[in-house]
């Protein structure tokens, strides 16, 4: 459970949180409000810092795992873990437990250094897991399944068995949107995507000045 001393009387910024299925563009759009100057925390890239060799979320991947999923380098073999633990769902829940709180205390130290108006996280599970309850809104990254498949296919060398797995594996269209308060449709050319996230920019700089109001008339 998350702290209630994460919200915005502690001067903690308006956070808008930005997830989608797997291949649906999620880091064209985060690179688009980047841009903008956006701060972004990114709980993939999270995922990645810690389990680099010697990080202890790593040591006990190994662990529960097996040194199999270790290369000779001494980094994580993530095309191992990969098959391991989207063929067997309970071991992907056994990853999860692993990592997810990590990630989740590593989201918080981040967003307390943000001086920014607003930040983007990046929370490609959101619809999975939920468990970031500080969140003020949800921005849903939309494209048709096929459109992901297509591009898992092209960019990770999957089978579209493997991807249609990967796909199965996570939330639904019909669920993630369901929480969305924003939807990008991210299904055609960079540019209208790069042109809608400048949009919601201008609406989210307003929406946060709006709770900073709020909360300065509400001590």
């Amino acid at each position: 459970m998350v702290s209630d001393s994460v919200n915005v009387k502690q001067g903690i910024p308006y956070i808008v949180a930005l997830t989608g299925g797997i291949a649906s563009g999620k880091t064209l759009v985060s690179d688009a409000f980047a841009k903008l100057g956006v701060p972004i925390i990114d709980t993939d890239v999270i995922a990645h810092q810690i389990v680099e060799p010697g990080q202890p979320a790593l040591l006990e991947i190994a662990s529960a795992f097996g040194s199999q999923i270790i290369n000779k380098d001494g980094r994580l073999s993530r095309e191992k873990l990969r098959s391991i633990i989207f063929s067997e769902p309970e071991q992907r829940l056994k990853l999860e437990a692993i990592l997810h709180p990590r990630i989740r205390q590593a989201v918080i130290d981040a967003i307390a250094k943000v001086t920014y108006d607003y930040c983007i996280v990046v929370i490609p599970l959101l619809a999975e897991k939920g468990a970031y309850p500080f969140v003020n809104r949800i921005l849903v990254v939309d494209v048709d399944p096929d459109v992901q498949i297509s591009r898992l296919m092209s960019r990770d060398g999957s089978s579209r068995k493997q991807a249609e797995q990967i796909l199965a594996s996570q939330a639904s269209r019909k669920e993630r949107l369901s929480i969305a308060d924003d939807v990008l449709d991210n299904s055609s050319s960079p540019e209208q995507a790069q042109s809608r996230a400048a949009q919601l920019h201008a609406e989210y700089l307003q929406l946060a000045t709006h709770a900073i109001i709020e909360v300065s008339q509400n001590p």
